[in-house]
């Protein structure tokens, strides 16, 4: 039997076209046995056809039916982030991100408390034993409306806790939410891991700081700035994040360094359109080949989508996820992180059946 992966260009997590060609009767049967659960496949004659495959039902074939041709596809389709400290095979492995603000004003859960070491000590610590696989700091709020502080204020809100959480927990992977290069340069001096910039590193000062420091990344387009590239949401995103691949690879990143955020819930609308066809674009963005953020948790967009208010949004939050991992995306950015961890346990049990 002779097997062939199509579409060689791109990548993919959810539709792996294989086609098996020049079997005989009896191997044909057998392939029929173990595919029967895959539903997409188009059998031409008696000796060929066609399947495609979401990465977990390819896992499944090799794990009963070990081939070297299907190996060499299901490693073609690898997705890996890593940086100078940490490497998270997120093949089949989505990690949960955690959301730690050091804010009073965020969208969902802003305190006056979030600016005191022991309320972030004590977070952090409980993500961390919840499951959570990454810790972001943010010290300025980004909702739609937000109030704007100086470079200066944002790095005193982050500069004790970053130090102090590296020092308390310094085996932990440490993010930082911020769109100024200043920031960025101290955050970076004083140990974080990745920047997550929601404006994609989109100045000449961004892109020198990461050109000068090789840090694992966060590229998001927001819509905020309209589309540059394309008419609507499906057409722009990957074309914008080609070219941003693209760039980010010219100041010597790495594929594996690049994760990417379609930008959920930044364009404060009154339908959500625009919010859930971000959500839809994840399939969109996999032929890139780059791991990619689901950044959706308790957004203000459920409301007018499905009707859902404050605590209520956790239940919407989790079936988008659901979907987006099923889509594709692998990084969970999250408030919830004991929910998120298990929701992404019971979808892993559940691809196994």
């Amino acid at each position: 039997m002779k097997i062939t992966e199509l579409n060689l260009e791109k990548f993919s997590l959810k539709n792996i076209a294989i086609q098996f060609s020049q079997a005989t009767a009896e191997e044909m049967r057998i392939l029929s046995e173990k595919i029967y659960r895959v539903g997409s496949k188009v059998q031409f004659d008696q000796q060929s056809l066609l399947a495609f495959f979401n990465i977990y039902q390819l896992e499944n074939l090799i794990e009963n039916w070990k081939n070297q041709d299907l190996e060499k596809i299901f490693n073609r389709h690898k997705i890996i982030w890593a940086g100078k400290n940490f490497s998270f095979d997120l093949t089949l492995n989505p990690i949960v991100y955690s959301i730690v603000n050091v804010t009073p004003d965020s969208f969902y859960d802003g305190a006056k408390e979030h600016l005191t070491l022991p309320y972030i000590l004590k977070r952090a610590e409980n993500d961390l034993a919840n499951g959570a696989s990454v810790l972001e700091l943010g010290g300025k709020s980004s909702r739609p409306g937000y109030s704007d502080i100086t470079p200066e204020q944002e790095w005193q809100r982050l500069e004790v806790a970053l130090k102090e959480l590296r020092k308390q927990f310094p085996k932990a992977i440490i993010a930082i939410d911020t769109d100024e290069p200043y920031v960025m340069t101290r955050v970076l001096d004083a140990g974080a891991d990745i920047i997550n910039d929601i404006d994609g590193f989109e100045t000449a000062e961004k892109l020198k700081v990461l050109e000068n420091y090789h840090p694992a990344v966060v590229a998001m387009n927001n819509g905020r700035a309209g589309f540059a590239h394309a008419e609507n949401v499906y057409e722009e995103l990957p074309q914008f994040f080609a070219k941003k691949q693209e760039e980010l690879i010219r100041l010597g990143l790495k594929n594996e360094q690049i994760c990417i955020d379609a930008g959920v819930g930044f364009f404060n609308g009154d339908s959500g359109r625009d919010s859930v066809e971000r959500v839809k674009s994840t399939e969109l963005l996999t032929p890139l080949g780059l791991p990619i953020m689901v950044a959706i948790s308790r957004k203000s967009f459920m409301k007018n989508v499905f009707g859902y208010d404050g605590d209520e949004r956790l239940l919407s939050t989790l079936m988008l996820e659901a979907q987006m991992i099923a889509d594709g995306g692998r990084v969970l950015r999250v408030h919830d992180v004991l929910e998120t961890k298990r929701m992404i346990d019971a979808f892993k049990i559940y691809q196994k059946f």
